[in-house]
């Protein structure tokens, strides 16, 4: 009966007899209760790692939105092209998102206070982190556009610049949503191969679709000056400096608290 109540009921795989087992949800084969250490390390890793890609989900979808509706209210054109949208959405992000669930453990899994059977997915601090990176991405993406088509640029051009714009921001974002509290600038993303893969994929598929003549016909891209690339980039940056400014409070604020995933 404990073992059937129990949130999760360990039994012994060798020792322990199969009514045991039977109603446990865990059994332990090697019979070694340090085992127990590393499948709770893991299964937090594994748990932080989900909370990552939800995060980062979240914040690289809303600044699409909120940067197409502030184009709408201010009367501009789409600063996006529906194919644009849609390469994004799936090159951009596919080649990202999937490959944070690759994350190794940070390094204090075992230090932070165990999560309750009813902690959400998405709290609080998640959707404030959202609204922070979204914010801050499509403020600067729409900024951006509508200077641009303020200066009479070509529509093309200009949405060719939001369009790798935005895939900036999004590669700046993933390593925002890697820990919440320790800082993207550490360079630890060698850490995980996975993401670094990634992420040098979706450089060179963005270059590809800005740079070669047959995707600039089907995704109405126009090549674009280097210089223009670091300044792009420059902008992209922003979201994140106002998430590592986000990351220095917390720190301060609580220096010897257990740091969380996500």
């Amino acid at each position: 009966p404990a073992l059937a109540r129990a949130d999760v009921g360990v039994a012994m795989g060798i020792t322990g007899t199969e009514v045991a087992k039977g109603a446990a949800k865990m059994v332990i084969t090697d019979d070694n209760f340090a085992t127990l250490v590393g499948a709770v390390e893991q299964g937090r890793v594994v748990y932080g790692n989900l909370k990552k890609v939800i995060l980062t989900l979240f914040a690289t979808s809303l600044d699409e939105v909120a940067l197409l509706l502030l184009a709408l209210v201010g009367g501009l054109p789409l600063p996006l092209a529906a194919v644009q949208i849609l390469w994004i959405n799936i090159v951009t992000e596919g080649t990202l998102v999937v490959n944070l669930v690759m994350d190794p453990p940070e390094g204090n899994e075992m230090r932070r206070p165990p999560v309750p059977r009813d902690d959400p997915l998405v709290d609080r601090g998640m959707l404030a982190r959202v609204a922070l990176m979204a914010g801050v991405a499509a403020a600067v993406a729409y900024g951006w556009f509508a200077w641009r088509v303020d200066a009479g640029v070509s529509i093309e051009l200009v949405r060719t610049e939001v369009f790798t714009l935005v895939a900036m921001c999004q590669w700046f974002n993933v390593l925002n949503c890697r820990s919440a509290t320790r800082s993207a600038l550490r360079g630890d993303i060698v850490t995980n191969p996975w993401l670094l893969g990634g992420l040098a994929l979706s450089v060179l598929l963005q270059a590809a679709v800005i740079y070669v003549p047959a995707l600039n016909a089907l995704f109405h891209t126009e090549p674009l000056p280097l210089g223009s690339l670091l300044t792009l980039a420059t902008l992209a940056s922003a979201v994140l400096w106002a998430e590592e400014l986000r990351k220095l409070l917390v720190r301060s604020r609580a220096p010897h608290a257990p740091q969380p995933a996500a």
